[in-house]
């Protein structure tokens, strides 16, 4: 086995010099400012894409919920109450149902989730003072004479006797013990008496409520919301933001509001007061979201913003 000399082991060993190290701090710093750089501009973009995601899914949840609720309006039917730029309201279709008896004074209908078929759904179970419309045959053939009555919710509760079973029940998978029905009793606004004789077991029946969406601003807050509210026991409940947040409100055409409402008839007249509900065909709702400032350093902290346009044709126009 070979040894060190003497003279090979006193040999000193030669490290990196004081330029070398010089060199390889600076390239270090560089490519780790070019690294940090990086890895910051990917977290600002992140941030960005993020709020430009909420807010489209802000926008398109107000598209659903207006579409949804609007578009049953039947603007003939009285439906529309209110026609302002921040805010419409209107008796919005919350449910249906099918008559499966019926008085003069008081309709029955089954509770929803039957074995078999679906014959009542609805998003919420109706309440006295409620709307709904039943469909009236009347007497001609055709559908000339048809019309939907309109009739007040006077009081609903349950029973375990009506409707027991065929055709629209299964008598023992949908026995009235275990799924008690609903029974109807009706106010009937004038000219209107009682329950038309024309009205027929099975006749389609629409449930509707007076509901609101506006622009507000919540008590304690900064921001503006889409919000929503219902007419129950004579007043309005208080609003409820459902999406958001958009760009406060501004009244007037060219502004950038953060909602607003344009009402045009069927030949695309502009409508703007509640005297032409009537006429009205078609809603046109414009949403602006707002994120915030843009984390991208190039941006220099502008405003992160989106919008959309909703035109939704009343179903029910005629």
């Amino acid at each position: 086995m070979p040894r060190l000399t003497p003279n090979a082991a006193r040999r000193p060993r030669r490290g990196f010099s004081l330029p070398e190290l010089i060199i390889t701090l600076f390239l270090l710093t560089i490519v780790g400012t070019a690294v940090v750089r990086t890895f910051t501009k990917q977290q600002q973009v992140y941030k960005d894409t993020a709020k430009g995601a909420s807010m489209r899914r802000e926008l398109r949840l107000t598209g659903m919920l207006m579409t949804q609720d609007v578009r049953s309006v039947s603007s003939s039917g009285g439906d529309v109450l209110e026609m302002s730029e921040q805010r419409a309201g209107f008796n919005g279709t919350y449910g249906s149902s099918v008559v499966c008896a019926r008085t003069a004074t008081t309709i029955d209908i089954l509770p929803p989730g039957l074995v078999h078929h679906e014959l009542t759904s609805w998003t919420t179970i109706p309440k006295a003072g409620d709307t709904l419309y039943v469909y009236n045959d009347s007497l001609l053939a055709g559908a000339e004479d048809d019309v939907w009555q309109k009739l007040a919710i006077a009081d609903i509760d349950q029973n375990t006797t009506t409707c027991p079973g065929a055709p629209f029940a299964d008598p023992a998978l949908d026995a009235p013990a275990a799924k008690p029905r609903y029974r109807i009793t009706v106010a009937f606004p004038a000219p209107s008496t009682q329950i038309s004789d024309s009205v027929k077991v099975g006749a389609v029946i629409r449930f509707t409520r007076p509901m609101r969406y506006e622009l507000f601003q919540p008590a304690g807050s900064s921001k503006w919301y889409l919000g929503y509210s219902e007419y129950n026991n004579g007043a309005w409940t208080t609003s409820e933001p459902v999406a958001g947040p958009f760009r406060p409100f501004i009244a007037g055409d060219g502004r950038p509001s953060g909602l607003q409402f344009r009402y045009y008839d069927s030949t695309g007249t502009r409508l703007t007061t509640i005297a032409d509900k009537l006429r009205l065909s078609r809603i046109d709702v414009y949403t602006r979201a707002e994120g915030g400032a843009s984390a991208v350093t190039e941006r220099n902290g502008a405003l992160m913003t989106d919008s959309t346009l909703f035109r939704i044709g009343l179903r029910n126009f005629k």
